[in-house]
């Protein structure tokens, strides 16, 4: 009886592990060849990339000039997102600006934005900020500027296109303003008067016709002048945020915190009258 030499079975795990042991062994042996020898596998570079770049393209669908289409094509919807999205918010700011107007005398309104400004330091003259209306639009010197917080203050030069505001605080900007739940008479300015403690950058001073008690919280809104000009009455111009102990000064004193902050003035009206309305 003849008898034959059985040979180890390998089990699939075991040989799964060497043929990877092989196909790493080939690899190697490839990439060392491919260093050593560039011109010796070149032409199966050449047709590794002829046999898989139509693969590779109709895999991923994209040339060049599609990826550059589909990229400006992205840009631009960018662009109009931001382009609406900008249009809302001046649409909404409108809407703000034409309610809060509608309490405060129902005047016509002349929208405009802020398109410049000048230092916060001006030493002469106050800091103003320039707009973009101006003569050809019906804006005149000495108009009411308001936003949809309150008072943003007057204007004081004009362009064609253009005008520049000036704005509360300044150190010759003196506003007549009603008070308190009396509405009280008093003046507010951006100078507290001498004696008075130093005011944080953008506090107002208010001082008292008389001996009018003024008390904190009390809202703060302007008197009007002849004609409505240069301020119209009944716009909300701040409130009391503190008052100043009596140190001899002609008429109570307190400061008041203004509703408008111009460090982030954008829309604002400015209040036609008269001839202007068009």
């Amino acid at each position: 009886m003849t008898r034959r030499r059985l040979l180890p079975r390998l089990s699939s795990a075991r040989a799964t592990q060497v043929l990877l042991g092989v196909l790493v062994a080939l690899t190697a042996c490839v990439l060392l060849l491919d260093l050593a020898r560039p011109a010796v596998t070149a032409p199966v570079r050449r047709a590794g990339a002829t046999v898989l770049a139509p693969i590779q393209s109709a895999m991923t669908g994209w040339t060049d000039d599609r990826l550059t289409e589909v990229t400006r094509e992205r840009d631009a919807l960018d662009a109009r997102v931001k382009e609406l999205e900008a249009e809302a918010r001046t649409s909404e700011q409108l809407t703000e600006l034409e309610r809060a107007a509608a309490g405060w005398g129902g005047h016509e309104l002349l929208p405009a934005r802020v398109v410049g400004f000048s230092s916060g330091s001006t030493p002469i003259g106050g800091r103003t900020v320039t707009i973009d209306a101006g003569e050809a639009d019906g804006v005149r010197r000495d108009q009411t500027v308001i936003s949809s917080d309150g008072l943003v203050g007057r204007v004081i030069r004009t362009a064609p296109t253009s005008a520049d505001v000036v704005l509360l605080g300044g150190s010759d900007v003196v506003v007549g303003v009603r008070f308190g739940t009396e509405g009280a008479l008093g003046s507010v300015d951006g100078r507290p008067a001498p004696g008075l403690p130093a005011r944080a950058s953008g506090q107002l001073t208010l001082t008292a016709v008389g001996d009018s008690e003024i008390a904190v919280g009390d809202l703060v809104t302007t008197l009007g002048s002849p004609d409505s000009v240069p301020y119209v009455a009944g716009v909300p111009l701040g409130t009391v945020t503190s008052v100043d102990a009596d140190r001899g000064q002609l008429g109570r004193t307190a400061v008041v915190e203004p509703f408008v902050d111009a460090d982030t003035l954008d829309l604002v009206a400015v209040v036609l009258l008269g001839e202007e309305v068009r």
